[in-house]
């Protein structure tokens, strides 16, 4: 059962939240360093890599905070689990933006846009689930939107890979699809985020 702890629970779910906040903040970066110019892209990248290291302090500091208390607000196996799927998801973000950073003058198709923009939308769904954990009721219909949006960027992916069919040298064509898997497995990764709320919802309904 979840154990209503008040400021605890509170506590906690702050600290996941603000974990979220730091794979929103990476998936807006890497949506300036994709529209960025050859010679300006190391320090969003840069900061990138910055973020990495400021959502794995707040992993640590979350378990820090549920190894201190005798009660939790969730069993902490969920508690580590979303934390651990969101530092995933980051690195997958920053990889992308390594991929590209590293690329020189390789410039990106449309597809890329929208697989983003997915991205961006799955991040703020789960920011603002995160942020209401304590409400199990209400989160189910963040799952089923997580899991629309991953097949909706499932689909994007298989036009952005096609696409470069003939169009590019095979090791253009290779660096493409390389940025698009990263970006693919970031969206997977929110999508395993919300099989974990799913999973809660379900043991504590």
């Amino acid at each position: 059962m979840i154990t209503r702890l008040g400021a605890r629970r509170s506590e906690t779910v702050q600290l996941l939240t603000s974990i979220a906040q730091e794979v929103g903040s990476g998936v807006d970066l890497l949506g300036q360093l994709l529209g960025t110019p050859t010679g300006q892209r190391q320090q969003l990248q840069n900061e990138l890599i910055s973020l990495e290291g400021s959502a794995l302090d707040l992993h640590f500091r979350l378990l820090t905070t549920i190894r201190s208390v005798f009660l939790t607000p969730l069993p902490r196996e969920d508690i580590y689990a979303l934390s651990h799927q969101l530092n995933r998801t980051l690195e997958h973000v920053v990889a992308a933006g390594d991929l590209f950073a590293s690329r020189g003058r390789l410039t990106l198709p449309r597809h890329s846009a929208d697989l983003l923009e997915t991205l961006g939308m799955q991040s703020d769904l789960t920011i603002s689930s995160l942020a209401h954990l304590e409400d199990i009721d209400n989160l189910e219909e963040y799952t089923l939107q997580i899991n629309r949006l991953t097949k909706q960027a499932h689909r994007t992916y298989r036009r952005w890979v096609t696409s470069t069919d003939g169009a590019f040298q095979p090791n253009i064509a290779m660096q493409q699809e390389q940025i698009a898997t990263a970006m693919l497995e970031a969206v997977e990764s929110l999508r395993e985020v919300a099989t974990i709320v799913g999973s809660i919802i379900v043991r504590e309904s």
